[in-house]
């Protein structure tokens, strides 16, 4: 298994069935949900958390068989007479000159999860490669520097006039980057998904603890793997349990939704009572440890929130088809030869099989 796994399991039995009999989550959220952990290896002898990092925390557990994992939630539904218009209007907004790839990678996995309408904002220079990805990808220029990064003066399309702003992939973290950030999440009217250099900035220039910014997140998602949550909190990327409990800690205390991507991957989010909720991933393989994969699900997670679910919704259901689409790939092309195209190439498949 990759990663940490989050409480004590009995031993596999000899087939490799095993029941979370016995699952101690305390360390990680105020009300955890444990539904079911992804096995593609053998269960080790046991897994012991040596201590609670958040006393006091009540438990909400469901224990069932660990290699039948089923979705946390259903697909959004389609009526008869609707139009691309129902089905969300996202922006992806990112990429840079030698890093356009990004950007679009998370455009395209955005229009093969539903959305109706994908629209990439760009750099000037590096427009004419994202849009030669996808044809059904609209690109929007938005003003460069010498360096093929956004320019500090650079204006954005309206906001307003979509349902979700992915941000982050390939932007890197110049002037430009850092405008562009920080006015969004100011922007708590618009749902929002940051990941990669997003997050990189927010992390750099605390952001997320500047007085002036709007005090309901709820509509916030921060998509960090282990390397960018340890700039975002201070805690190293090796210590996966005390990562867990710091996202806890950070979405309790501005209300956002935190996607702890790994093996497996966490989504820490807010109830509808404002409890948080510790929800543990039940697909995905090593082989999606790969360039782009991460890209692929910040798109996965904006095209849900745009068709209808909130973010813990779109977050527990998009690391869920992610995954899905990774396990469909990896048996077709193998783990080693797993790229992220292979899992966008899925993603069709995975929702159909819900």
């Amino acid at each position: 298994i990759q990663g940490g796994v989050f409480g004590r399991a009995r031993r596999a039995s000899p087939s490799g069935q095993s029941r979370l009999d016995s699952i101690d989550l305390r360390p990680y959220a105020r009300t955890c949900v444990a539904s079911r952990l992804p096995f593609s290896a053998s269960l080790p002898s046991s897994f012991d958390v040596p201590k609670p990092l958040l006393p006091g925390i009540s438990i909400k557990q469901y224990n069932s068989p660990m290699t039948d994992p089923t979705p946390p939630l259903p697909f959004p539904g389609r009526r008869a007479d609707a139009h691309k218009g129902d089905f969300g209007r996202v922006l992806m907004i990112g990429g840079s000159r030698g890093m356009a790839g990004s950007v679009a990678l998370s455009a395209i996995a955005a229009l093969k999860t539903g959305s109706g309408l994908v629209s990439a904002a760009v750099p000037d220079g590096c427009l004419e490669t994202v849009a030669s990805f996808h044809p059904g990808v609209m690109t929007i220029a938005v003003g460069d520097d010498e360096n093929g990064t956004f320019d500090i003066t650079a204006k954005l399309p309206s906001i307003a006039a979509y349902d979700v702003v992915g941000c982050g992939p390939g932007m890197r973290t110049g002037r430009g980057s850092i405008r562009i950030v920080e006015s969004l999440l100011h922007r708590s009217d618009v749902a929002r998904v940051l990941d990669a250099d997003a997050i990189n900035v927010i992390s750099a220039h605390s952001l997320l603890d500047s007085p002036a910014l709007p005090r309901d997140q709820s509509n916030l998602v921060l998509t960090p793997h282990p390397g960018e949550l340890a700039r975002l909190t201070g805690v190293p990327s090796s210590d996966r349990h005390d990562q867990v409990a710091a996202a806890t800690e950070l979405a309790q205390k501005h209300g956002c939704t935190i996607v702890v991507k790994g093996g497996p991957t966490v989504v820490v989010g807010l109830t509808a009572d404002k409890r948080v909720e510790c929800h543990v991933n039940t697909t995905g393989n090593p082989g999606m440890a790969t360039a782009g994969s991460g890209d692929v699900l910040t798109g996965v997670i904006a095209s849900l929130i745009g068709q209808g679910l909130d973010g813990p919704e779109a977050s527990k259901l998009g690391v869920y088809l992610h995954g899905l689409a990774g396990d469909l790939a990896a048996k077709d092309r193998s783990q080693a030869g797993l790229v992220c195209t292979d899992i966008i190439d899925q993603l069709p498949v995975a929702i159909g099989s819900m």
